[in-house]
């Protein structure tokens, strides 16, 4: 792998959360399915008793690795947000070794109508909903964007009588044109760190058939396919030195999205590779993004 085609490692930043003022309510069941419970984490500010915002945490692993959980998540980011008044969850979702996809993005669905049914108990406003992911994490933030209002993949896991649309969506490196990031994968081996010989066999695992096979699956799940319609206000940011998800994978997205009237904003982080960004002038962006559709 050349230097320039480098992957950041994923390990984010650790934060003692209680220690610096910040509530902490770990493992709450948000949903449940015929496989398990679905858990959270949650943080907020009890000093601050204003209506919260709320921002998900959809973490990235592929939909296989089992070291990628709710707690692989930005902490130092959930620190600021939770400064600045908002109410952050960190979920976890089904991976393909319980139930190939979309289970996972059925109980992202599942989290928005928990938390949503349950504003009052935790003091958030059930209109000022945004998600926030990295890898296949960005690929379902932006299908929750995109989705609005669509009932394929909805009353999952329970809280069936309320919606799970959202407000502002923010994409880190995530695949929000999947044919294209197929096209792009689909005969290559370099699968091996995640215990696959090639893209394909990873694919049949993680969707529960071929590529062939599945073509009608990946129409659904693919962002593009949703990219005419008004969806809720998205940033996309990725890095021009992604050896996973190449640009190209979300800027045309962005590109048709805007052309149609959406908001939605691509950024690029120079150099960044695949996984957490370095420096917090992209945090910042996020940041902004939420400020200015959440508040």
């Amino acid at each position: 792998m050349s230097e320039n085609k480098k992957i950041i490692p994923k390990t984010p930043d650790v934060v003692d959360f209680e220690e610096n003022g910040i509530t902490v309510l770990n493992n709450i069941i948000y949903g449940y399915t015929e496989d398990c419970d679905l858990r959270a984490d949650c943080f907020w500010d009890d000093a601050n008793q204003e209506t919260k915002p709320l921002i998900i945490w959809i973490h990235a692993g592929g939909l296989t690795e089992l070291t990628s959980t709710r707690k692989t998540r930005p902490e130092s980011a959930f620190y600021q947000l939770v400064k600045k008044g908002y109410f952050v969850a960190s979920i976890d979702y089904r991976l393909a070794q319980v139930r190939p996809f979309p289970a996972a993005l059925e109980d992202c669905k599942c989290a928005v109508r928990y938390f949503r049914s349950h504003a009052a108990k935790y003091n958030i406003d059930p209109n000022r909903i945004g998600v926030w992911g990295g890898s296949v994490g960005g690929q379902m933030a932006g299908l929750l964007a995109v989705q609005g209002g669509i009932a394929e993949y909805e009353n999952k896991g329970g809280w069936n009588d309320v919606s799970s649309d959202i407000q502002a969506a923010v994409s880190w490196y995530g695949g929000l044109s999947f044919k294209t990031f197929i096209e792009l994968r689909k005969d290559t081996c370099e699968e091996q760190e995640r215990g696959f010989a090639s893209f394909r066999d990873r694919f049949q695992f993680t969707y529960g058939g071929t590529i062939e096979e599945k073509q009608d699956l990946i129409e659904k799940i693919d962002p593009m396919s949703y990219v005419t319609r008004k969806f809720a206000p998205m940033l996309a940011m990725c890095s021009d030195s992604d050896p996973r998800i190449g640009e190209d994978v979300s800027k045309k997205f962005c590109e048709i999205a805007c052309q149609n009237g959406n908001n939605i904003i691509y950024s690029t982080a120079p150099g960044q590779g695949h996984g957490f960004f370095k420096g917090e002038e992209f945090y910042e962006q996020v940041y902004n993004h939420f400020d200015q559709y959440l508040k």
